[in-house]
């Protein structure tokens, strides 16, 4: 009775995860389709950050004033500043402007996310 039970229990909680997933899947549809309207090359991410309008700062030596005026510029609510090397999360915030620099600290690219 018992070895019956446990496969009917494996196939009704891998259904419930198809479900959910098939949710998410929908749920993470949606950015993705009001991004498609974005300028190609992810310069504009959402109505908080648009990247178009600093990337004559490409090239521009990092300092902390050229960051926040990177990030007004933008209209971004969060500035993020990676490095070479640095360790950082994938998540994805379409309010932050980040600023990739390389090993002499100049801007090499400003993409929202």
């Amino acid at each position: 009775m018992i070895r019956k039970l446990i496969p009917l229990l494996l196939v009704a909680g891998l259904t419930a995860c198809a479900t959910s997933g098939t949710q998410r899947a929908a749920s993470s549809d949606a950015p993705a389709a009001g991004g498609a309207a974005a300028p190609s090359g992810g310069s504009a991410a959402g109505p908080g950050c648009d990247a178009q309008p600093v990337q004559d700062l490409v090239g521009t030596k990092y300092s902390e004033s050229v960051a926040d005026d990177a990030r007004k510029r933008s209209h971004s609510g969060q500035l993020r500043v990676m490095r070479p090397g640095q360790v950082m999360t994938m998540e994805y915030n379409p309010d932050r402007l980040n600023l990739i620099l390389d090993g002499g600290e100049a801007i090499t690219a400003l993409r929202c996310g």
